[in-house]
């Protein structure tokens, strides 16, 4: 058994009695503590769930993809979207910031009245009273325009610009005729294959080509032998008189003449020449 511990002075004091400030211990002093409810605890966890029972078995809510398609999907159907309005307001401030810069005012946009989201009817008519009250402020403060200007008149054209215009127009329609007529001519020269043809003997060729009218034929011209060789066909000797003989003679044997001096000269000059050496053997052997 373990001994007991006598008690301390300390110990024997009353309750209801303060210890001293330098007896006291220096701890520090506890936080107080609320006791969270178990259904607290237990609806915060659910929220962080994905996939939580319906609060109403009998109302369950559209889930937020099923919302978020259905936004979309009546986007899409609206004539123009938040995008395109953005592009139209912006457009209308740059052409704006244009006249203010050319020093034309702008005309006074008439405002267009839509009660908005969750506007109450007295704030929609007092703003509706605050923007006509601002136009009408406008209209009477505005600058008064000048008279409208009659538009210059068109500069005519040159007749020199007239002609190449038409020069121009004569060649793409020129161009346009020659296309089809290739696209004529492609579609007469195709030949349709229908399904299931065959062809059993090559194309007879009934037109001829245009450089056969010029060529004769082989054994249809009119030749001499063939006049000789015909039956009944005798040849008859040209008639010609003495003094056209004895002409014809004379220039027979001048031409005959003439080319066999050509031959001899050039047989001559074909004909290589000799040494010296072997010419002066040749002359002493004629010698002797």
């Amino acid at each position: 058994m373990r001994p007991r511990r006598a008690r301390t002075p300390a110990a024997r004091r009353p309750a209801g009695a303060l210890a001293s400030p330098a007896s006291a211990p220096l701890t520090p002093p506890m936080p107080n503590l609320v006791r969270v409810p178990l259904s607290y605890s237990r609806s915060r966890k659910e929220k962080k769930k994905v996939n939580c029972k319906p609060k109403n078995q009998d109302e369950q809510e559209i889930p937020f993809r099923l919302r978020e398609i259905m936004r979309s999907r009546q986007e899409m159907k609206n004539a123009t979207s938040n995008r395109k309005r953005k592009r139209e307001a912006q457009v209308a401030f740059r052409k704006t910031l244009e006249k203010e810069a050319k020093g034309v005012e702008p005309d006074i946009a008439v405002p267009k009245f839509k009660q908005r989201k969750w506007e109450s009817d007295k704030a929609y008519v007092q703003r509706m009273e605050q923007e006509a009250q601002h136009v009408l402020f406008l209209s009477k403060n505005q600058v008064v325009r000048q008279p409208e200007v009659q538009a210059a008149p068109k500069k005519e054209k040159s007749e020199r610009k007239k002609a190449f215009q038409q020069r121009r127009l004569d060649k793409i329609r020129q161009r346009r005729e020659e296309k089809a007529a290739e696209r004529l001519e492609q579609e007469l020269l195709r030949d349709p294959v229908k399904f299931g043809e065959v062809a059993l003997q090559p194309p007879e060729l009934t037109a001829q080509p245009r450089s056969s009218a010029s060529r004769g034929q082989p054994g249809k011209k009119s030749l001499m032998l063939r006049k000789l060789l015909s039956s009944g066909g005798v040849s008859q000797p040209l008639t010609t008189s003495l003094a056209r003989q004895r002409i014809i003679g004379e220039e027979r044997e001048r031409a005959v003449q003439a080319y066999r001096a050509l031959k001899k000269r050039q047989q001559q000059g074909t004909q290589s020449p000799q040494p010296p050496h072997l010419a002066s053997r040749k002359k002493a052997e004629t010698c002797l």
